[in-house]
């Protein structure tokens, strides 16, 4: 065999090989281990149970209409994945090389900036966590509440057990012989 034969049979091997193809993403199983989905292809082709493959530690459930890259394993159709999603309507805007953003179609997001995290949401932040450690200084712009006690440095008394003494407070007066001043006028 020449060396244009075995060129020339490679080329029709890889010819007959599906290569790598986008589509829109048409519906997604979240319960499965490996999230999978229905996609279109751009040709108008129908993929099935297709299995969405993401970074460890990330997962992400894209919105219907996405756009994915979709890799046939072996250049077989039946064994394609998906290796990469985006939705233009919902693309989040980054400042500067570098920086990394978590965002979702509600424009709530972590952004990532050199030397600054900032976090967005609609509604509210929760963090499920028994201990919240915070290294530095917080500053509020609106109110604090606070469904617990509220302890400073000492740690001995809470908000809520120094509202409790200084109410209940009495000293002895100095202008009249012997006797405690009435508690405060002002509860805290």
């Amino acid at each position: 065999m020449t060396m244009d034969v075995i060129k020339r049979e490679i080329g029709r091997a890889l010819g007959n090989l599906r290569q790598a193809l986008r589509a829109s993403l048409a519906g997604i199983d979240l319960a499965a281990p490996v999230q999978t989905v229905n996609a279109e292809a751009l040709d108008g082709e129908a993929l099935q149970q297709i299995e969405m493959f993401q970074q460890w530690g990330l997962r992400t459930a894209p919105p219907a209409g996405a756009q994915l890259i979709v890799l046939p394993i072996g250049g077989r159709t039946s064994a394609a994945v998906v290796i990469a999603s985006e939705h233009g309507s919902y693309k989040f805007e980054l400042g500067a090389q570098g920086e990394a953003a978590l965002y979702n179609q509600w424009g709530d997001v972590v952004h990532m900036k050199q030397g600054e995290i900032r976090m967005v949401a609609a509604t509210k932040v929760t963090v499920d966590a028994p201990l919240l450690q915070v290294n530095g200084e917080i500053k509020a712009t609106g109110n604090i509440t606070s469904d617990a006690n509220v302890r400073d440095q000492g740690g001995g008394k809470s908000m809520a057990g120094m509202r409790s003494t200084y109410n209940a407070h009495t000293h002895n007066e100095n202008n009249a012989p012997g006797g405690p001043t009435n508690t405060p006028n002002g509860a805290m």
